[in-house]
């Protein structure tokens, strides 16, 4: 039998990974397996159904809805929560998400939904909430109050079959989220986060604002120096640039009246294999060299958080494209301590960071050496220590996070160029 991990299993029913822990630790998933301290679950368990619900009624149970690309019906959305298409390949991005199928089960919709709604993980999730209206994480119920409304597309819920998008923005924002006011009169908040993200504008660019992580992390120098470091090396990265001590601003580069972007996590029709990088290439085989160079740069900045909500492609009139890479602050040594660096610096293999289930990124970036002939063909290697020490300066670099990542980015190039 199959199993998945309770992370995975989260990710799939929309729900906390603590929940999924209290849904194992009481019984209610069928064939489950206790190792150690963790828990295995059978790769076709179904998500219990959530009684916790204020008024009786399950979190799973809901009227009849409408799911909408701008204000043409492509499916209905029944009480239980699966969705029936009417155009399940309506456009090429909803053909992406379908995979031409009629329907999506309730737990393939929350699936989906969950790439769509505020994080469960992150730091200020009660605020949220709160101001939600909701004593809990779940789901269904945020998407049924913001409506699913993502800046990526123009699909979102409709509670009746007659509502115009336009309508239920204006309500959405106006009943559920602070609207601010930036410089330019934008407003910069949106369904998906609020305060410690943000959309806006800088500068005539339309992106993202994100705060720093806390206090002691360097999260927002991070992202400011692998976008600078990215250019020399000669791999698309989104501009990230320094608006304020705590702050960093990310650009979006697509044409948001004519250009899509869709998450390689919405590729996967099933189970993925352990290794990663192969993953990728079976969903979108046309991208191998750009797939290599994101493994590549991501290996010389230690990057910690690229998962498949953190890579993209753009669709447009031309087709697809792989888009520049994005939200890398988590990355070189944003929040390790200096004997942590001190150690990594000194065995770069032994300290590479994790991409996928198995496998650091050092045995990726091996496995792409392997089959191809010249990594310098992919990045430009020439890249001197000075050229490193000018770019974290620039991106604000102090103390022995400033030493250790100059020697761990020219280690990880001499390792890159010695294969």
């Amino acid at each position: 039998m199959e199993y998945m991990t309770v992370k995975q299993a989260a990710q799939q029913w929309g729900i906390s990974d603590r929940r999924v822990r209290i849904l194992c630790a009481d019984g209610k998933i069928a064939g489950i397996v206790r190792v150690g301290k963790s828990y295995q679950i059978p790769l076709n368990a179904q998500k219990p159904a959530d009684r916790r619900y204020r008024g009786g009624r399950s979190a799973d149970t809901y009227s009849k809805r409408w799911l909408k690309w701008n204000d043409d019906v492509i499916g209905v959305i029944a009480s239980g929560g699966g969705v029936t298409f009417s155009f399940p390949e309506y456009n090429e991005i909803v053909a992406l998400y379908t995979c031409g199928r009629s329907s999506w089960t309730p737990e393939q919709f929350a699936g989906f939904l969950s790439e769509r709604v505020v994080s469960r993980d992150r730091r200020d999730i009660e605020r949220i909430l709160f101001r939600c209206g909701l004593s809990h994480y779940d789901v269904m119920r945020i998407a049924e109050i913001t409506r699913g409304i993502h800046p990526k597309d123009l699909l979102w819920i409709a509670h009746s079959e007659d509502e115009k998008l336009e309508d239920v923005m204006t309500d959405v924002f106006d009943s559920v989220f602070h609207r601010r006011i930036d410089l330019v009169g934008d407003s910069i908040d949106t369904p998906e986060g609020y305060n410690i993200k943000r959309y806006g504008v800088h500068n005539g660019k339309y992106g993202i604002y994100k705060q720093r992580i806390s206090p002691l992390a360097t999260d927002v120098e991070s992202e400011v120096a692998v976008y600078l470091l990215a250019e020399k090396l000669g791999v698309p990265c989104c501009p990230a640039i320094r608006t304020d001590k705590n702050t960093v601003f990310s650009a979006f580069l697509y044409d948001f009246s004519r250009e899509y972007i869709v998450h390689f996590r919405r590729l996967f029709t099933g189970a993925r294999s352990d290794n990663e990088y192969r993953n990728l290439l079976s969903v979108r085989p046309q991208f191998q060299d750009e797939i290599a160079r994101m493994i590549l740069l991501d290996f010389i900045t230690r990057q910690d958080d690229r998962h498949l909500s953190n890579i993209a492609i753009k669709i447009s009139r031309d087709g697809e494209s792989f888009y520049p890479l994005y939200d890398s602050g988590r990355s070189l040594f944003y929040e390790d301590t200096e004997e942590m660096v001190r150690a990594a610096v000194n065995d770069p293999a032994g300290y590479a960071t994790t991409f996928g289930y198995v496998g650091t990124y050092w045995d990726y970036v091996q496995e792409i050496a392997a089959e191809q002939s010249n990594l310098a063909d992919l990045i430009n290697l020439k890249i001197s220590e000075a050229d490193v020490a000018a770019i974290l300066r620039e991106a604000g670099f102090t103390g022995y996070r400033y030493n250790g990542t100059i020697n761990w980015i020219i280690k990880a190039m001499e390792m890159i160029r010695s294969l």
